[in-house]
């Protein structure tokens, strides 16, 4: 989406995305360790944790 649209990709420039399957947020919270980073190169994390790469 961030290629197509240069206001997504501002976006995700300054703030780090994450994606996770919505049942692992509704059964663990988003402060457990079910967010994949979309910038890549780590393992599943919270919120919190999540970074711009």
């Amino acid at each position: 989406m961030a290629a197509q649209h240069s206001l997504v990709a501002a976006l995700a420039r300054d703030v780090p995305l994450g994606a996770a399957i919505f049942e692992d947020l509704e059964a663990h919270a988003p402060t457990a360790d079910v967010l994949t980073p979309l910038a890549g190169g780590e393992d599943q994390c919270p919120w919190y944790a999540l970074r711009v790469s």
